[in-house]
């Protein structure tokens, strides 16, 4: 029988620790502050901008979002988070993605603006901190190997060059996994040989359906956090031992990786 990863109900019994750390750092006066930029006006970006807000608010935290238009100039970009980064009341600064395809093009140097202190959302190349996703990605895996018993041996990243992909697999392989990796432009012949072979499969494009029920073996663990569409069609489910549905998989146990992140940043910690 197939277990359905329920994200919002992990995420909301990992709170109850993530609570304890954010308690901690709050008596000694401090209170763990993020600054979301959010550029345009992406339907998807402003919710998961509010949902972040909303949930690590809740741990008595403080979320700040500065929105701003389309059409803003870098240089405003730049006088914006060099102020949040002389404000030694901020400790996390992070730029929504994806960010508006003008601007595309200035995506490593506006992230490389931020101080790396307080790069929570792991985006730069050298960050101190995991990328939120990866460090959730991570986690259920673990979570889904220990549930199925299952001796996880290769796992397949597609969308393995990506802001999520990158990372994720410098992690995996630390950890012995032999990775196989591939992106959404993969030959689809290609493609299907590299999942078939693997016990474990991440994928992480935003392409929809782009991993169906013949490309994965049976009672493997699936991985989704394609955004904002799932990669993997629901048939998948069928066959897979775990499976993460989007939306309500990977997604909240996102927010609180990144929470832990700051959390860190504000207590001076370096993970």
């Amino acid at each position: 029988m197939t277990i359905i990863f329920d994200g919002k109900d992990y995420a909301q019994k990992k709170k109850i620790l993530i609570q304890s750390s954010a308690n901690k750092v709050r008596e000694l006066g401090i209170i763990p502050h993020l600054a979301t930029i959010l550029i345009g006006n992406d339907p998807a970006s402003i919710l998961y901008s509010n949902l972040k807000k909303k949930f690590i608010e809740s741990l008595g935290c403080q979320v700040d979002i500065y929105e701003l238009p389309e059409t803003v100039k870098y240089e405003e970009i730049e006088l914006l988070i060099k102020t949040l980064n002389d404000d030694e009341t901020v400790h996390g600064i992070m730029i929504q993605m994806p960010l508006p395809s003008n601007i595309l093009n200035l995506k490593t140097s506006i992230l490389n603006l931020i101080s790396k202190s307080k790069d929570v959302d792991g985006l730069q190349s050298d960050s101190v901190y995991l990328h939120p996703t990866s460090k959730a990605v991570m986690e259920v895996l673990a979570m889904a190997i220990y549930e199925t018993r299952i001796d996880v041996v290769t796992v397949c990243v597609v969308g393995a060059n990506g802001m999520v992909g990158k990372p994720l697999v410098k992690e995996l392989k630390k950890l012995g996994y032999i990775v196989l990796e591939a992106d959404e432009n993969t030959e689809q012949t290609t493609l299907q040989g590299l999942t078939l072979q693997s016990d474990a499969i991440v994928s992480t494009t935003g392409k929809m359906n782009l991993i169906t029920p013949e490309m994965v073996k049976n009672n493997s663990i699936v991985i989704d956090v394609g955004s904002p569409h799932g990669d993997i069609s629901q048939d998948v489910a069928n066959k897979a031992s775990f499976f993460t549905p989007v939306p309500g998989g990977v997604g909240p146990v996102t927010i609180t990786c990144l929470a832990e992140n700051l959390i860190l940043a504000a207590n001076k910690v370096r993970p």
